[in-house]
């Protein structure tokens, strides 16, 4: 099971396909190492552990504007610009590894693993993100769990017949809920948090 530390008695994916010639890159949390300090061990930090490159924190999770343990390759490194979000610097270089990539060694088969730590908890996002969803979730989880469903049947993504499943038994009834604002903020912030990322695995895909 999961303790929080890699063990010497297995091997991570990319120590496996270094054997067969891939270059590996990562971007993003690592979250399983004790050992975070940059003055500590660093056995089990990625490229110790089968990665040619690296850029993300050590911790799983942290500040989306200024994450701690924040690391390329093996080295401490601050956030890079003023208007720093930790979801568009996984993706930027992670394409940035790729690009390197195709430019140094084309022909060379590569593995990329991208861990982002959206949409974890602390709850930030971007503010133009956070816009796009203003007043979206308004009508609260049940409207909107109706008409989710409503929408997949409609494009064909599941049977009629299945029905709309039951609301999670530790979640009230929209209409009993309180502080709902809140809720409808928090929903408006995850959604940008997931927008985001979601802009980056197209920008890597590209």
């Amino acid at each position: 099971g999961y303790r929080g530390d890699l063990n010497r008695r297995c091997v991570t994916v990319a120590e496996v396909l270094k054997t067969a010639g891939y270059a590996t890159y990562m971007a993003g949390k690592w979250h399983v190492t004790k050992h975070t300090s940059p003055d500590g061990p660093k056995n089990n930090w990625p490229r110790q552990r089968g990665f040619n490159r690296r850029y993300g924190t050590i911790h799983g999770a942290g500040s989306f504007f200024d994450p701690c343990t924040l690391t390329l390759d093996n080295t401490m490194v601050p956030p890079d610009s003023e208007d720093f979000y930790y979801t568009d610097a996984i993706s930027d270089h992670a394409a940035a590894f790729l690009g390197d990539h195709f430019a140094k060694q084309p022909g060379r088969p590569f593995f990329l693993y991208v861990a982002y730590t959206a949409p974890h908890w602390p709850m930030h996002a971007k503010a133009q993100d956070i816009a796009k969803y203003r007043g979206r979730y308004k009508e609260g989880w049940d409207a909107l769990r109706a008409a989710r469903h409503k929408r997949q049947i409609e494009m064909g993504l599941v049977d009629a017949r299945w029905k709309l499943t039951p609301r999670d038994e530790g979640v009230p009834p929209w209409e009993e809920a309180e502080n709902k604002p809140w809720f409808q903020r928090r929903m408006e912030v995850y959604a940008a948090m997931v927008d985001c990322l979601d802009q980056g695995v197209g920008r890597i895909v590209a």
